[in-house]
């Protein structure tokens, strides 16, 4: 299996990439190039009172809202900038930007909790909650065998001392 590596770059740290932003849209864009989102994307989105967004991504509606990611995780972006020849190979991925919201867009409907990136971060806390409970289970269980050997050996000692009289 391949070893991978994620180096934290000095472009992550770049004031300037504090105005990126992470737009999650239902699409699928064939093209892997720069894209002027905040002329034609960003500059266009409205904000409603009740928090959400609206916006269009050619031509189609869009709602949408901003997600916060849970304390103490972030969305980070890696740049590969040499594909490995063989799936056997090193790989080096670079922090190029890092986030701690994502904006979240749908084509149909209202942003709810239905939503599978909202439901998805759900499940970091139930991750983390059975995360702690097996630590602490086997925490315990460690405790708990240590007490018996401990006893154990007690009772051991204890008959080889009786034995001995």
């Amino acid at each position: 299996m391949a070893a991978i590596h994620i180096i934290q770059s000095s472009l992550s740290n770049k004031s300037s990439d504090k105005n990126s932003k992470i737009q999650s849209i239902p699409c699928k864009i064939l093209a892997d190039c720069d894209a002027n989102v905040k002329q034609y994307f960003d500059d266009c989105t409205t904000a409603k009172e009740d928090g959400s967004l609206t916006a269009s991504f050619r031509g189609y509606p869009l709602e949408g809202q901003k997600v916060n990611l849970p304390e103490g995780y972030k969305v980070i972006v890696l740049n590969e900038n040499v594909k490995p020849e063989t799936e056997s190979d090193e790989r080096k991925f670079y922090v190029v930007n890092q986030f701690s919201d994502i904006f979240s867009w749908n084509w149909d409907r209202k942003p709810s909790k239905n939503d599978a990136i909202i439901q998805a971060l759900q499940w970091i806390d139930v991750a983390e909650a059975v995360s702690r409970s097996c630590n602490a289970w086997f925490s315990n269980i460690s405790k708990f065998f240590c007490f018996s050997y401990t006893v154990l050996l007690k009772l051991l000692r204890e008959i080889k001392l009786r034995m001995e009289k």
